[in-house]
């Protein structure tokens, strides 16, 4: 029976999450704390598709959408809402959607290199928006104020930051060649040189250090791969 050059997989998903920790700052210190949250869930679906449309060339493509919320609210004992944590809200680093695809390329070397085969290939990324925290969906806190006057400042200077974590795309590129004992591989990573904030970093409640986490620049290398 010959193999078929296509394939497809789809899935729907639902998780009811009971007693959800979540971590936030612990006021004003580096410290964190961490809460339980009697409800939440996530819920999605997911595809993946698979086509070789002619001999040696593949290409793929795979897709997520997913809702992930609490479904209850914590307060403190003066009934105030802790830390973003209210019903409805988005769940922490859960991105509404993820999306990936890819080609390749093989090809035989054999006038060139006898029994090499060598390749062609890139693949592309894009994750939707985030919020690192859940209290960073709350209106307002991305406003910081030190209240710690230095240097002729006051400390009561407002400095604004939108902490809603940008959706972003990277592009990676690879070309080689290779058999079972050796192979060579020339890349080129984050090829748009992205700089995509994956998370944001607050010290001692805002009143120090801000700053987000970010990823590797364009990486340009060689790989050489020898098999014992």
């Amino acid at each position: 029976m010959s193999r078929p050059n296509y394939t497809f997989n789809a899935a729907a998903y639902y998780n009811d999450i009971s007693d959800l920790q979540v971590t936030l700052d612990a006021g004003s210190c580096s410290s964190r704390i961490s809460f339980n949250v009697p409800d939440a869930h996530s819920q999605g679906v997911e595809v993946e598709f698979n086509w070789v449309p002619v001999g040696g060339l593949e290409l793929t493509f795979a897709g997520n959408w997913q809702e992930a919320e609490f479904d209850s609210t914590v307060r403190d004992g003066t009934g105030n809402i802790i830390g973003g944590i209210e019903d409805g809200n988005r769940l922490a680093s859960v991105p509404k959607y993820q999306l990936a695809a890819g080609a390749a390329y093989y090809f035989p070397m054999e006038a060139f290199l006898q029994g090499m085969e060598g390749f062609v290939a890139g693949s592309v990324q894009h994750i939707g928006s985030r919020y690192t925290q859940p209290s960073d969906q709350v209106p307002g806190a991305g406003n910081f104020v030190s209240n710690l006057p230095f240097g002729g400042a006051t400390g009561a200077d407002v400095t604004a930051i939108d902490l809603r974590l940008d959706s972003y795309t990277i592009l990676n590129l690879n070309a080689g060649f290779e058999n079972d004992t050796w192979g060579l591989i020339v890349y080129v990573n984050n090829v748009t040189d992205e700089n995509a904030n994956l998370a944001f970093d607050r010290e001692r409640g805002g009143r120090a250090r801000l700053g987000f986490h970010t990823n590797q620049p364009r990486t340009i290398g060689v790989t050489v791969r020898r098999a014992f």
